[in-house]
């Protein structure tokens, strides 16, 4: 039996094809007749043309996990809800802190960079279900659940914040969470931005399930880290955490707007490790491991 890791929406598509790149993170993870969503992008419109381009009815979607509260993540979900015409209540797995007010500081203002406003129907066509432990999702997926013990380098992004006792702090984002795939050729970890810190995220893989990290893909937010940090991470990852594949993309080295400074960390680590270990992850990227039947 095989499970399927497709991109639906990224930064930068597949060369050559018909979709769409926009800041922002979704997966479509299939296994046998069950599809299930792994975050929702930055743009509805973006998400469905992807989905539409690519085959994907909106109907056929099983269940939705959410990596954190961040738009570039949700926003494309009032418009998800919109095109399902299916009875059945969607699944919605998330931190119970998934729909905090969060805000981004730009100089002297806050843009609101959190989860988007539902309406009462699109309300109704969800379930919630939040998870703060590591939970099983199927016998093949798990999450991370919250990491707070984080005692290697966190993704935290300086301009994110949140209110504490009435106050704007830096946000932690705790409500950060990744999915661990449960593979025969080892665990995959597939991260929507990495907040609690890539190593952070295999420390807390390997102490779940003492199994070979065989692949990272997705978004690690090393465009905050320095060029030492980044490879500081790519030698702990060989030498602690099983040399994974990497199918990086997003804010592992990109941010939404240009004029912030950002680390070329995937540049960095395909000059350092070697591009067939460092591989690029496009809108449209399909990868597929086998798993126990």
């Amino acid at each position: 039996m095989e499970i399927e890791i497709l991109n639906l929406y990224s930064n930068i598509a597949k060369p050559g094809s018909n979709l769409i790149g926009k800041h922002g993170q979704s997966f479509l993870l299939t296994i046998e007749d069950e599809k299930i969503l792994f975050d929702t992008g930055g743009s509805g419109t973006v998400l469905l043309k992807n989905m539409e381009n690519l085959n994907i009815d909106p109907n056929d979607i099983s269940k939705l996990i959410i990596s954190h509260g961040h738009d570039d993540h949700t926003k494309g979900l009032p418009d998800f809800l919109d095109a399902r015409t299916t009875d059945k209540s969607l699944p919605v797995y998330a931190h119970h802190n998934i729909r905090e007010p969060k805000f981004a500081k730009a100089l002297f203002f806050k843009l609101n960079i959190g989860f988007p406003d539902l309406t009462d129907k699109q309300e109704k066509k969800i379930n919630f279900r939040f998870i703060k432990e590591p939970t099983n999702i199927t016998q093949t997926i798990r999450t991370t659940g919250e990491i707070k013990d984080r005692k290697y380098k966190d993704g935290i992004e300086p301009r994110a914040v949140h209110k504490e006792g009435g106050i704007y702090k830096v946000d932690p984002i705790y409500d950060d969470l990744s999915l661990i795939l449960n593979t025969t050729e080892g665990q995959v970890i597939i991260a929507g931005c990495a907040h609690a810190g890539i190593l952070n995220i295999c420390d807390r893989t390997k102490k779940t399930l003492d199994k070979p990290i065989k692949a990272i893909i997705g978004g690690t937010h090393m465009v905050r880290y320095s060029k030492k940090e980044v490879i500081e991470t790519g030698e702990i990852l060989i030498k602690q955490f099983d040399n994974p594949d990497l199918y990086l993309n997003h804010c592992t080295d990109q941010l939404p707007y240009k004029f912030l400074k950002r680390t070329k960390a995937i540049d960095i680590l395909q000059r350092k490790f070697g591009e067939s270990k460092i591989k690029p992850c496009y809108v449209g990227t399909k990868i597929t491991y086998t798993v126990n039947s």
